[in-house]
């Protein structure tokens, strides 16, 4: 009997075990960029106010916490938010010219609160009042120990499989109202570089006469909108895997050693025909190759962030990832960039004497497209930010014998490699480095710009974030948003830990363990089924034991009571 006990003991606590995993499988990525979700309603926005009560409060709290004893915020036009916003009426060419296009109230927080609802601290502070100080350390790549390694790539792969994120959500199509569609983390990270950026490949030309632009490239806009896009995917990686100390690593590619054990499977996966193999091997791309022939009517049109567009793709062999050739930025090309100044000039396009052009990638040297492979068509000579780009995109023949690029060669879909989060990591370490170089340096293209720089001006509000930021809130340093960089580089180890490769560590942790809960499970279901009968073995005996000391009226009841009695106490134990 004490063996069934304990029997029925481990069925419990197995069973117990099963439940905290299906939650814990169904709660990854469990959570309330572009459109908030509290101000989505099926499938379309719910209003022209995006004013929500904080998620973690209750509703008592008010819009934007407003009904608390010490207010976080209220709710307010946005013309308080950016001085002198408005929104046009009617449906534009291109409605993130009037960012934030569909909503004309927006939460105004006081203090150190953030967020579309005032239910967060600003960038740096942390705590119920928002009053403690934090700084975040962005680290290299190469000096990242294993635990660190493990634990940005899989948050990684969460935000990825997060089908249950809905703090933020994507503009499917720009009519009125707008339809909103539900993405995971990673994939809303895409679409809003793509949604930003898609028209990148036509402001070089203007016999289109498109009057679509790129809020995120090619002008004075480059940097501060970057920074703001890793901040907030940062923020939204930290909320999703509840670590407050999760950082993105950036890459410090002028150094040839960090280039070998990242493409490789135990970090983004090496290269085989273009196509990456290892944990990213299975990631599936959205809105890649979009559109790729240049006309205006089809940049207009969306691509629907829902449909998936190839696997993950990436520069043709391993050989020439690592490639230690001229084509690499080297650490001259960084010294160089953080020499230069002023930080923009005019005429403001894509290729100026500037810092902001330099480390994007454009030089005008009058190079040679045929000497020069990464020369452009009109002589500009591409490089830092640019190279890598070309570098992880080259095109690479399928089984087809089809020249296909990488992910990272279309630049509005390029953030479907997560290369690129680490690569623009480092080129907001150089922008750091030139803020801290030129302390007194002033931000262009100004506001007294004509409307044809519009999203790239000082005060112009950054595409398509909510809460609201402009590009010269953004153009200070690190510290104020709370991170900095480790300064120095510590070339990787000769010896990289392996580990094994899985979709997503979490659910294959909880797979291992379920296997494991499992075994014991069907090892106790077995023992109790074997100690059931043996009680009611022993029961029939007993029985028949006393058969001669039970009167015969009572035979019946006696063994019928025992048998329920078994079967009262099987149903208490378990």
């Amino acid at each position: 009997a004490g063996s069934c006990g304990v029997t029925a003991y481990i069925i419990a606590i197995a069973m117990k075990l099963v439940l905290a995993l299906v939650a814990l499988i169904q709660g990854i990525g469990v959570l309330y960029g572009q459109i908030p979700g509290p101000c989505v309603e099926e499938g379309t926005i719910k209003s022209t106010t995006c004013c929500p009560v904080p998620v973690h409060l209750s509703t008592t709290a008010g819009s934007c916490g407003g009904n608390l004893p010490i207010p976080r915020g209220r709710c307010v036009p946005i013309s308080e938010i950016i001085a002198g916003l408005t929104i046009s009426s009617g449906l534009q060419d291109d409605p993130r010219q009037n960012w934030p296009y569909y909503f004309q109230y927006l939460c105004k927080c006081n203090g150190n609160y953030a967020g579309y609802d005032c239910g967060e601290c600003v960038y740096g502070k942390t705590g119920d009042s928002c009053t403690n100080s934090t700084t975040i350390t962005r680290k290299e790549v190469g000096s990242l120990t294993t635990q660190e390694r493990d634990t940005y790539l899989s948050a990684l792969k969460m935000a990825k499989s997060s089908s249950s994120y809905t703090r933020f959500m994507a503009i499917k199509n720009e009519t009125l109202p707008p339809t909103i569609v539900q993405l995971s983390l990673y994939n809303l990270f895409v679409w809003m570089h793509y949604y930003t950026g898609r028209e990148n490949d036509l402001l070089r030309r203007p016999e289109l006469n498109c009057t679509i632009r790129d809020y995120a490239h090619e002008s004075g806009g480059f940097l501060p909108w970057h920074r703001r896009f890793l901040l907030w995917f940062e923020r939204e990686l930290q909320i999703l895997t509840g670590n407050d100390s999760l950082f993105i690593p950036y890459w410090d590619w002028t150094n040839s050693s960090n280039r070998e054990f990242l493409f490789s499977d135990s970090w983004f996966g090496s290269s085989n025909r273009g196509v990456v193999s290892g944990d990213f091997g299975n990631w599936d791309t959205i809105c890649w190759n979009y559109n790729a022939t240049l006309d205006c009517s089809n940049y207009k049109q969306l691509c629907d962030p829902a449909v998936h567009t190839g696997k993950l793709r990436r520069c043709p062999v391993d050989s020439q990832c690592k490639s230690n050739g001229p084509n690499w930025p080297t650490q001259k090309d960084v010294n160089e960039a953080i020499q230069m100044s002023p930080y923009e000039s005019a005429p403001y396009t894509y290729v100026t004497q500037s810092f902001r052009s330099f480390v994007e990638g454009f030089v005008n040297n009058s190079c040679s497209p045929s000497t020069d492979s990464l020369c452009t068509k009109d002589g500009v000579s591409r490089r830092l930010h640019n190279t890598l780009h070309l570098i992880l995109g080259m095109g690479s023949l399928n089984e087809s014998m089809t020249i296909i690029p990488g992910a990272m060669a279309n630049v509005p879909a390029a953030a479907n490699d997560p290369m690129f989060i680490s690569h623009h990591a480092m080129i907001d370490y150089i922008f750091e480095l030139w803020l801290q170089n030129n302390a007194n340096s002033s931000y262009s293209p100004s506001n007294n710009e004509s409307e044809t720089f519009k999203g790239h001006r000082a005060g112009d509000v950054l595409v398509p974030f909510i809460p609201l930021y402009t590009n010269i809130q953004l153009f200070q340093r690190a510290q104020e948003f709370g991170y900095q960089y480790a300064t120095g580089i510590v070339p990787a180890p000769d010896s990289v830990p392996t580990r094994q490769a899985s979709s997503i560590p979490y659910i294959a942790a909880a797979v291992s363990a379920g296997t494991i809960v499992l075994v014991l499970l069907i090892i106790a279901i077995v023992s109790r089924r074997y100690c059931i009968r043996r009680q009611r073995y022993n029961a029939a005996q007993m029985s028949r034991a006393a058969q001669a000391h039970i009167p015969a009226e009572g035979k019946e009841t006696e063994i019928l009571l025992s048998y329920e009695n078994l079967m009262i106490n099987d149903q208490r134990t378990i």
